[in-house]
Formats: structure tokens, sequence, C-alpha cells
């Protein structure tokens, strides 16, 4: 089946990797529309049926697990398209507001020939789980989605040549919606799933869990650095889940009651009944009459609805999701730590033309060349080492793209100033520990180190500047005027 999500908890999350110095239609899009290659803004977009934009329209599956028939796709395109909503999808939404062209289903025939990889690709596909076993042989696994994406970035760095490639893929994001299946499978059904509910429900979740971790470490190896997950929802609040609960005299719904009523000024009347299918509720998974049960019922104003059919969202809903996904205040119960709009912003400086003028190739640094501590040092004849070279002498570099004297300055994306004094006592506690070493006029006494005044350097009496935070981006012209400047 297509697979579960709700706006009853919502949750989203954004998580990003920091380690080096550091959200489509199956029509023909205007080409002219396409991103410039210059651009390097790409979305990747992982998961079931709540981001497919279309690829079950190409697999051998069951209708179970497509949408390409009326009266899906019927607000927006006025056609179905594959998306299972009556028109975009949270990851359309995305697009637009990062500038980009609505991202194509990875399978639609010809997109690799128009370039649309540029800008990104869509791998999700309706029932997919994080489990191979997740409704094996009717989907498209997350593991082959991986190595679909891995298809599409060999493809980037043979076209854009491989430092443009690495720009590309570093810079992308990638956005996932994935698990619902996972759970919502072994729930109600027992096929492909023998094996699993030997399981418990712990170990069941581990084994997602441990899935999902594999594929973003092997994107992660391929450059990629911005994950965004949505995450996985009451599944209870659900039309198609609303019948069984309804049956059993259970109603576990009061957050979705509560959240419900904060879409009121969006427009929205009806939050537990879907515009389009039978049944109360209309929670029979039946619209469009194309599966096993025929019969179905259709809303007059989808626009009204939060649910379209027993298990996705309309438009609208996916709409008002994506506007607090793209702008919601960060670290908030929905979304945290960032917004989309923030992900898409992060920007690194390890790739080219970064570093092209002094070193040829990039480094890390925030200019075409050399950086103003790189002239001191030349200035005051020592070294930067990094902090993991087995010899620090001279002096270590803590500074960090993006921080700032507070903690909370893009927290968790970069080493803040606190971390960067804790850096600091660690190479001081190497130094105490090291003997007596000829620094050219100065020398840092075993267990006893002496540092050099803060206006003037032992050796020359220049003045000495100890890099912490850079907030500027110099190129190294302007650069080496510092170092004429601190000459004088």
């Amino acid at each position: 089946m297509a697979r579960p999500s709700s706006l009853c908890s919502y949750f989203f999350t954004i998580v990003t990797f920091l380690v080096v110095v550091l959200i489509s239609t199956t029509c023909e899009a205007d080409q002219s529309k396409l991103p410039k290659k210059k651009h390097v803004a790409s979305l990747f977009i992982f998961g079931d049926s709540i981001l497919d934009a279309g690829n079950n329209n190409y697999i051998n599956t069951t209708t179970l697990d497509q949408a390409n028939f009326w009266p899906y796709g019927e607000t927006f395109f006025k056609y179905p398209t594959g998306r299972f909503s009556d028109g975009r999808l949270v990851s359309d939404f995305m697009a637009e507001y990062a500038n980009l062209p609505l991202i194509p289903p990875f399978l639609q025939p010809g997109i690799i020939n128009r370039g649309y990889y540029y800008s990104g690709v869509n791998f999700a596909s309706a029932g997919a789980g994080a489990l191979v076993e997740t409704f094996q042989g009717d989907v498209i696994s997350l593991k082959t989605q991986l190595s679909y994406y891995k298809k599409v970035e060999s493809w980037l760095r043979e076209k854009l040549g491989n430092d443009e490639g690495r720009m590309r893929i570093s810079r992308g994001v990638y956005l996932f919606s994935i698990g619902s299946n996972d759970y919502y499978a072994k729930v109600l059904l027992t096929k492909g799933f023998t094996m699993l509910n030997s399981f418990s429900e712990s170990n069941h979740v581990g084994m997602v869990i441990g899935n999902l971790t594999t594929v973003i470490k092997e994107i992660y190896k391929t450059g990629g650095r911005k994950f965004a997950f949505m995450n996985v929802p009451d599944l209870g609040c659900l039309p198609v889940m609303r019948i069984m609960n309804a049956e059993k005299n259970e109603m576990p719904f009061f957050l979705f009651e509560w959240k419900i009523g904060n879409y009121d000024n969006e427009g929205f009347k009806e939050g537990k009944a879907a515009c389009c299918g039978t049944g109360q509720f209309r929670g029979v998974l039946s619209c469009g009459g194309k599966r096993p049960v025929k019969e179905f019922e259709l809303c007059e104003n989808p626009n009204e609805y939060v649910y379209w059919d027993s298990i996705h969202l309309t438009e609208m809903a996916n709409k008002q999701l994506a506007r607090e996904m793209w702008n919601g205040a960060r670290n908030s119960h929905v979304i945290g730590p960032y917004n989309l709009k923030k992900l898409f912003q992060i920007r690194y400086a390890n790739f080219l033309p970064y570093g092209e003028i002094f070193f040829k190739y990039p480094t890390g640094r925030f200019s075409d060349g050399r950086i103003n501590s790189r002239f001191y040092r030349v200035t005051i004849d020592s070294n930067i080492f990094a902090i993991h070279k087995p010899r620090i002498t001279h002096g270590v570099n803590f500074a960090s793209s993006g921080a700032g004297a507070l903690t909370e300055t893009h927290q968790g994306l970069v080493i803040d100033l606190k971390t960067q004094l804790s850096n600091f006592k660690i190479v001081e506690e190497q130094l105490k520990k090291k003997p007596a070493i000829n620094t050219g006029g100065s020398s840092i006494a075993h267990n006893q180190p002496t540092w050099p005044s803060p206006a003037t350097n032992a050796s020359d009496g220049t003045n000495t500047i100890a890099a912490i935070a850079a907030t500027s981006q110099p190129t190294q012209a302007m650069t080496t005027i510092a170092r004429k400047q601190h000459k004088q």
C-alpha cells in the first residue's frame, strides 16, 4: 500500500554533519527554467509515498502503491502525476522555495538527457521502507534508492568534472521521509515479514534505524553533508487507522485535535475525514476506484481538508507543512536544530575555486588563497599546524567558519568559541609535556610554558595576532595588504 503520514504530530528534524572546515513532476518541464550549471543548490529526495513524485509509475507494482490515475493531481497539475495528493508534495514546495525547478523522479524516461540531474533527483517510492523486506517486490527499497543516487553522483562528476561535481554534492540537501511503512507493514500485514515478526519491537526499531544510518553514511562518503528528516508521525491519526481505532473504541487523538486547531487560520475545516475515499472518515483507500475497493466519494473542496485520501495529505496541508519546515523557528518542538532555509544557505569552502590562487586546491579557507593568519605566520617565521599534527611548535588555528562568541550562534554546525578554547587547552597540555623547543628567539619550557606578550613577539618585536574566529572572507590581495600593514 501507499504508506502513512500525518500532520497530527508531524515533527521535522534537520541534521547536518560538520567535519570539514565545516527538500517533480512526470510532465515535461520547461527547459528554460532549469538552473544554470553555475548554480550549486541541489535537492536529493529519498523515501516513501510522502515524497514519491512518480517513480512507482515506472515499476511493476499494484495500484495500492500507485497514484497515476484521476482524481490524483486534479488541483495543481490538472492530471495525475503519480503523487499521492491532489497536487504538490512537501518536496515540490521545498524546491520552489529554494528557487529550483520541480525535482523529477529518477525513473522518469529521458530526464538524464535533458540535464535535470543538475538540480537534484527524487528517488522516493510509495510503500518503501528502510528495511528491504518492507513490501519487497512492490516498491523501490531505500537500499535501491541509494544505488540510484550513486549513479547520479557519478554522472555529475563525469559531466561537471570532479571538483564542480564534488561542490554540487557537498552543497546539496538530502531530504528523507522513511520508516512509516516499516512499522505499518509489521502491524497490519504479514507479507515478507515472517522473519521480522520474530523480533521484539525494540530490535525492529533498531534494524530500521540501522539501515537508515548505513544509507546516510554512504551518502556522506560521496560528499553529502546536509541531511533533513521528516519524522515518523503518530500513525493513529490517519483516517485509515481511525477506522480500526473506532472499532476498538480507542481514540488517542488529542494531540491531533490540538494541532488541527492551529490550522483554522489556514482554511482547514476537516481534520479527521479524508477528502477522497469511502467508509467512516473515508478511511478506506479506494480513491480513484482503481484499487480493490472500487467505491469512493470525493469532496468538493480539497483545500478545506487536511487529508486527501485515507493516508496522505492534501496540497494545502503539504504547503502548510512545507512553509513551517522552511521558515519555522529552530529548536522548536516542530523543527530543529535548523530549518530548511538555513540548511540550503550553509556553505563550505572545500572545493574549487576556493584556494585556486596560492594552494591550487581547496583547503577549507574562505578565500582564493591565503588568509590573514598565514601572512602573519610568514612574518614571524612560524607555522600553523592542525591540532592532530605530532609536533605543535609554532601555534594552532582553532577558527571555524560560521562561529561566534555565543554558543548559540549556528549551534551544532560550527566549532563555537567555547569549544575552540577547550581545544586550545588540549594543546596547552601537550606543550607542557614537551621538552624545551627552540622557536627562534623564544622558548617553550618543559612543564612551564612561557607565552609571548599580546603586544609583541620576543624574537623580532613585531605584533603577534592569535586568529581565533574569522568573520570576514577576504581575497588573497586583501590579506597581502594586511601583511604590509603588519610590517610597518
